[in-house]
């Protein structure tokens, strides 16, 4: 987040000395390759973001010209820049355990950080086992359970999510098994290749018809329940090919000798009103557009990119900790002196998302999204106080001292 305001302040900066349009700019520098390394992205839908966003903000009505856009006496300006998350590698498990009554119990030894996990989680195991999500109860927190990584570098959902997802698909595989071996089922003798779920029933691929639901199975093996464990992943380090020849590699392996690139990407846009007398900055309007592959839910996913978002647009205006030069302590080590956002600073904010498929970075094709949303927040706050006052800020927060200190100087 921090550098993101340099790079994308500079590109702010190559565009007008250019001429170009700031998202101009970035097309004729996009990177169909992670330029660190040359591997193709696992998935990459920047440009949509940048196409989305500017339908949604109506950036082509951008008048080009810095300091030359009014509402009444304050100064007006749009800005954007560009999000980017990399994917941190990491793995988990999760036990799933469907009863012959129809409810479940998902486990795993992760944690909701009030981003919405047990929401998530509890969605994706009740897909996954063809029951309503009232019926799954989702066990979390707790080092009995089996274990998984942290909640950090936004790696919970794909990491979780994936685990859980193959869990269930464990069960599944073990109810197929038991009944095209059951003469009593209608199931009996098909291939276990050719059996599919289908909201929580078993049936053949080619005749929907013929199946029956995993209660039926169950009961006449007289079982409780079913039991799937599984490892999920999220990103590639854990998918090490085999020293085998390669013609013994099965595809997963081939694609993780192959290597990808993986990010979750965004596009932010801004509108402030400066005044020129007070050198207050006030954000008007906000769209961001994310593309993190699978969002499991919109309405917390949503949430999230607004409160990153947020965060971002305190540390653009004025979020600063002041330390005493002698003592080196904190001097405004409280919300009454350390000033963040407030309902009134933020305006209602338009997200978005591209559904973006993404088959190599989990189970799920699930990026996360907790910290991109704030990535490149400073840098649009900053490249719209720019197109409003011709002045460029370099130093955050962008307080009224300093606007004021750059209207003084000369364009």
């Amino acid at each position: 987040m921090p550098g993101s305001f340099a790079l994308e302040c500079s590109m702010g900066d190559l565009a007008y000395q250019l001429g170009i349009d700031p998202i101009q700019i970035r097309l004729l520098n996009y990177a169909e390759k992670d330029p660190t390394n040359g591997q193709p992205w696992s998935s990459k839908s920047l440009k949509h973001c940048y196409q989305r966003g500017a339908e949604l903000f109506g950036w082509s009505k951008r008048n080009p010209k810095n300091g030359q856009t009014r509402n009444g006496k304050t100064l007006v300006g749009w800005g954007m820049a560009t999000a980017s998350y990399p994917v941190h590698n990491s793995q988990g498990n999760a036990r799933v355990r469907l009863y012959a009554d129809g409810h479940a119990v998902v486990q795993a030894g992760a944690t909701d950080l009030g981003t919405g996990t047990y929401t998530i989680i509890t969605q994706v195991a009740a897909d996954a086992l063809g029951v309503p999500p009232e019926n799954v109860r989702f066990e979390l927190g707790d080092t009995i359970l089996p274990t998984t990584q942290w909640s950090g570098g936004s790696t919970a959902a794909g990491r979780v999510s994936s685990s859980v997802y193959l869990a269930a698909q464990e069960v599944w595989q073990k109810l197929i098994s038991m009944a095209v071996r059951d003469r009593k089922s209608p199931l009996y003798g098909a291939k276990a290749a050719d059996v599919v779920m289908e909201k929580g029933r078993l049936q053949l691929k080619t005749k929907p018809a013929t199946g029956e639901a995993f209660a039926e199975i169950m009961k006449r093996a007289s079982l409780g329940d079913v039991e799937g464990t599984a490892q999920g992943r999220y990103g590639s380090v854990y998918k090490e090919p085999s020293v085998t020849a390669d013609a013994d590699m099965n595809k997963e392996e081939k694609e993780a000798a192959a290597g990808y690139s993986m990010h979750a990407f965004g596009a932010h846009f801004c509108e402030v009103h400066v005044d020129p007398e007070l050198g207050t900055v006030r954000v008007a309007r906000w769209v961001s557009v994310m593309s993190a592959g699978r969002i499991l839910n919109p309405k917390t996913a949503r949430s999230q990119v607004i409160g990153g978002s947020i965060f971002g647009i305190g540390s653009a205006l004025m979020e600063q900790t002041v330390r005493d030069p002698n003592l080196a302590r904190y001097t405004n080590a409280d919300l009454a002196s350390y000033h963040i956002p407030v309902n009134a600073d933020i305006p209602d904010m338009r997200v978005d998302f591209i559904d973006e498929h993404d088959p190599h970075v989990n189970a799920m094709g699930v990026k996360g999204i907790g910290e991109i949303s704030i990535v490149g927040v400073t840098a649009a706050v900053a490249n719209a106080v720019f197109h409003a006052t011709g002045r460029r800020l370099r130093s955050l927060p962008m307080t009224p001292d300093k606007v004021l200190d750059a209207m003084r100087q000369p364009a």
